[in-house]
This record gives C-alpha cells, structure tokens and sequence, in this order.
C-alpha cells in the first residue's frame, strides 16, 4: 500500500520493486493523496492504466498520508498489510522474510526489518549513504490486520508522526513485535522528502506525546499490558541514524 503525492517519477522503480517481491496473492493498493499532475501524460492516473492486475489505483483530495493509508486499509480485505511510499523501495525478499516471521509467531501483530537510506546520484546509479538501523517506519514492517482492530487506524490529523503515534499505541496495547535482523526498507533520502530540514517539533513529536500523556490521563493505558511484554519504550521504538550523510557512499547492488 502507497500514499502518492506529485510523485509519479518515483513509480516505475517501485512498482519494479514490488513485483520483484514474487509473492503469491500480492494485492497492491496505490492512493494518489491529491496529486497535482494527476491529469498529465506522465501522471500516475495515465502511468497506472497499464498496471498489473493486482494493483488498484485509488484517488483522494488531499488529505495526507495518514489518511491516504488508512484508505487503502479499508480497501482491503488482507490479513496482513505491508506499506511502501513511492519514493522507497524493498529489499529483495522482504515479504517472504516478514511474513514467514509471523506465520511462526501468531501471537506477534508486527514483523519488523532493518532500514537503509540511498540516494540517487547524478548518474542515476544508486549509493546507500547509512549503515542499517531499526526506526519507526512502516514501510520495514509487516501487520496484522488485528493491530488496527485493536489500536485503531493513523490519526488522520497528524501530518507528520502518524507512524510514530500508531507504534506508540502498539506498545501501550501489548503488540507484540518481532525484530527481524535483516534490511526491509530501502528509504530514499532527496531534495523532496517530507521530512527535510523538519525539527522535532515540526515532525509532530510534541502532538504525539500530547496524545500519549492524554490516553494516560483518561486511563485508556494499562501499565500492566506493558509490564507483561516487558520490552521498554526505546527497544520497542529503536533508534534512528544521524543526518542524511554518514560519510558513506557504497554501491547499492539492488
């Protein structure tokens, strides 16, 4: 499932992506969130009329990608859902390795990977400029569909921190998450990324941990769901990488 917004020149890669997956009875749900060169040759309403069977070309106004998500969740029928924005890619193998995780574990609602940045250099060849890590980002896990039964959808009036505030309600509802030591997400750093040149606070952490203190005040959060899992807060987040470029730049053989 994608959110897209102006981001048809991402398409062909990842659609390449997904389909690299082979992954048998793979439906693929793209939300065009508003886009504003929907109605052009090269826009993805053109670009997707000679997609694959599998996939459904879904449209919106413009409401972001909480709510372009949470469209394609009540889209489908599938027991498990996996997320990839436009600009991002898999790793090879990346669903058979999540999913085989949580057909081993039918007590765990999340399968998470490891994520690596890359870039795109001006001869279009592909660098990965971080080593891998594991962060709040839904496009390096696998779902269950009972983790959005029980914890709720993305909270659509979250531009930013949507993803962060859904793993924040996992953890506070005792979702069990199993980390798999293996790179999931390829994330694509660029001059377009929603996030560049964002502080913390335009990220959303304040409103994030404003909803979180507000659940604890209303004693929507049982401190003993917690303490049975018994994974804290940072183990169960992880921990982010330092700035777009480590010093790294090594060849992404993809």
């Amino acid at each position: 499932m994608a959110p897209a917004l102006n981001a048809a020149r991402f398409y062909p890669q990842w659609l390449q992506s997904i389909e690299a997956q082979e992954y048998d009875n793979l439906e693929i749900i793209l939300v065009d969130d508003g886009s504003d060169d929907e109605q052009s040759a090269d826009g993805l309403s053109f670009l997707t009329r000679n997609a694959p069977m599998s996939l459904r070309y879904l449209q919106q106004d413009h409401r972001g990608p909480a709510a372009a998500r949470n469209l394609a969740i009540r889209s489908s029928a599938a027991d498990y859902f996996a997320f990839l924005d436009l600009d991002d890619l898999w790793a090879r193998g990346t669903l058979h390795r999540l999913a085989a995780v949580l057909d081993e574990h039918p007590d765990a609602g999340i399968a998470q990977g490891l994520i690596r940045k890359f870039f795109t250099a001006a001869d279009d060849k592909l660098y990965y400029c971080s080593e891998s890590y594991r962060f709040v980002n839904l496009g390096a896990s696998l779902f269950r569909r009972q983790v959005f039964d029980q914890c709720g959808l993305l909270d659509e009036s979250l531009r930013f921190g949507e993803d962060f505030d859904l793993i924040i309600r996992c953890w506070e509802q005792g979702i069990r998450k199993i980390d798999v030591p293996a790179v999931a997400l390829l994330y694509q750093r660029h001059d377009h990324n929603m996030t560049n040149g964002k502080s913390t606070v335009e990220l959303g952490a304040v409103q994030v941990y404003k909803r979180r203190l507000d659940r604890m005040r209303a004693h929507l959060v049982d401190p003993a769901i917690i303490q049975a899992r018994r994974v804290s807060f940072p183990d169960y987040i992880g921990r982010t990488v330092g700035p777009f470029d480590e010093g790294l730049k090594e060849a992404l053989e993809w």
